[in-house]
């Protein structure tokens, strides 16, 4: 019955969460802990992957099955494909292109864009489109991040590899998982398959999104691998007992390569940061698991307190982050810009306000709070996703200074040879060459305040969702802007915000 209440609760949440705008915001900002990432594709995924998952265990009462050893063998080789095409696409990405390691490159393509970063790789998720282009989903795949960007760029090998290795490991995992979950005890059973689905998920989704260095990638494997060879809370003791060495020298190794790689230690602090509150999660619902076993009442409850002292503050953590900006209010004579470039009918709010500037490609439209208003309604009632933001710029009334960002720009396909960019006067824009053949600049891009935000990435201090979007309506603007001015692919690499009077 425990399974059947599991899968219903990921059946609920998968509904309320495509249907209903306020649930899907105040769940998200904890969901996507569970996912690793803002994007709801990824909640999407985890919630019907765990809806099958239980209801199969559910209905599936046996203990175990003679295919489970030879699934996880098959499981590993789909494993090692996986990861290798997902970091050959990477390498092949960098090295095409002569992109730093340790920073996030953005790739535009048209109007659609991915990111990239060594520890969160993205150039694996062109199967996804290619998938979609089979059975004719590109328009229905284009509001969410398909890989699309990277088509022509990443060689269709690996995304069949990813592809060959996706459906192996989804499929295997659907044989393992009953086969880890049944050969536990009947009240250790519930907490076991927790573990077993969110570290397979975490697995397959890092396939196409993440790669061998994710952070939830390696601490999926490391719970899947004790798991898989333990049965009983006494022989994952024998068992760590036996390995705690091999996962010590793992880990100071991917640790020493991410410092080689990155020595002002931007990879190995991300990796830190997000990895320890994961294996902080896991190491929770294990205890829970475990907890009437534990013959000490003062140490089970010390365990269980600290995990939930942690968990606790994490949580209060990404809601100041994810939440709170948007149940701000917005004051009286706040200025509202919206960016509009012609995709989609205007927002019946956007009656009565005045475009304040007007071009081929791009026309914004300003008006005021006349009173109090909460953000989250402002977006609302504008039809914007506040984690995928691209038109709504938020001016407050003290005076900002202007913002700038230096960027290093490799233009890759133009629709004419004899491009000219006619910059408006709203932002400006220098570039530098540093390699002609390839169409490769250091730029340097600056906004006008009167009609940007303000950028909070060259202030200092905490960003939160609310400057990640105001961040990409530049991004998304500077995309439109070369778009329009025939520039049909580039990668922005940003390099530093700074601010000026």
């Amino acid at each position: 019955m425990s399974f059947l209440l599991l899968g219903l609760l990921s059946l609920t949440t998968l509904v309320l969460y495509g249907i209903n705008f306020t649930f899907r915001f105040y769940s998200h900002f904890m969901l996507s802990m569970l996912v690793h990432g803002v994007s709801g594709g990824k909640v999407y995924f985890l919630l019907i992957y765990s809806t099958v998952v239980f209801g199969m265990l559910h209905f599936r009462t046996g203990k175990g099955n003679r295919w489970g050893p030879l699934a996880r063998r098959l499981g590993m080789v789909a494993l090692f494909l996986g990861m290798g095409a997902s970091f050959g696409s990477y390498m092949h990405y960098i090295t095409e292109y002569d992109l730093p390691v340790e920073a996030y490159h953005y790739h535009f393509k048209g109007i659609y864009n991915s990111v990239n970063y060594f520890p969160h790789i993205h150039t694996s998720k062109v199967f996804l489109y290619r998938v979609g282009s089979i059975f004719g989903l590109e328009k229905a795949l284009g509001n969410m991040d398909d890989g699309r960007a990277f088509v022509n760029v990443i060689p269709a090998f690996y995304s069949y590899l990813t592809l060959l290795s996706f459906l192996l490991l989804f499929s295997l995992s659907l044989l393992i998982i009953p086969e880890i979950v049944h050969r536990w005890e009947g009240r250790n059973k519930v907490c076991i398959s927790i573990l077993s689905v969110f570290s397979f998920n975490s697995i397959i989704k890092c396939l196409s999104d993440g790669g061998p260095l994710a952070y939830d990638f390696l601490v999926g494997v490391g719970i899947l691998s004790i798991l898989a060879y333990a049965k009983s809370p006494v022989e994952i003791k024998a068992f760590l007992r036996r390995r705690w060495r091999v996962f010590l020298w793992v880990s100071v190794g991917i640790l020493l390569l991410e410092f080689l790689i990155d020595p002002s230690l931007g990879i190995m602090t991300y990796t830190l940061d997000h990895g320890v509150l994961m294996l902080v999660f896991y190491c929770f619902i294990y205890l829970l698991a475990i907890r009437n076993g534990l013959k000490s009442p003062i140490l089970r409850w010390s365990f269980l307190a600290a995990l939930t002292l942690i968990l606790s503050y994490a949580g209060a953590t990404r809601y100041s982050v994810y939440v709170k900006p948007f149940l701000a209010d917005l004051d009286e004579g706040t200025e509202i810009h919206y960016f509009d470039y012609g995709e989609n009918r205007l927002p019946e709010r956007l009656n009565g306000s005045r475009v304040i500037f007007d071009s081929g490609f791009l026309s914004i439209y300003r008006f005021s709070i006349a009173k109090k208003e909460k953000v989250l309604h402002l977006y609302k009632e504008l039809g914007e996703n506040p984690y995928r933001n691209r038109h709504i710029a938020i001016i407050r009334p003290k005076k900002s200074k202007a913002y700038g960002i230096l960027a290093k720009i490799i233009f890759l396909e133009f629709e004419r040879r004899d491009t000219v960019l006619r910059i408006p006067g709203i932002f400006d824009l220098k570039l530098k060459g540093e390699d002609l053949e390839r169409e490769s600049f250091q730029g340097e891009i600056s906004f006008d305040p009167s009609y940007f935000p303000v950028l909070s990435h060259a202030e200092g201090g905490k960003i939160t969702q609310l400057d990640e979007n105001h961040k990409f309506v530049m991004y998304y603007f500077l995309n439109r802007f070369f778009n329009h001015s025939g520039i049909r692919e580039y990668i922005f690499v940003p390099l530093g915000f700074y601010r000026f009077n």
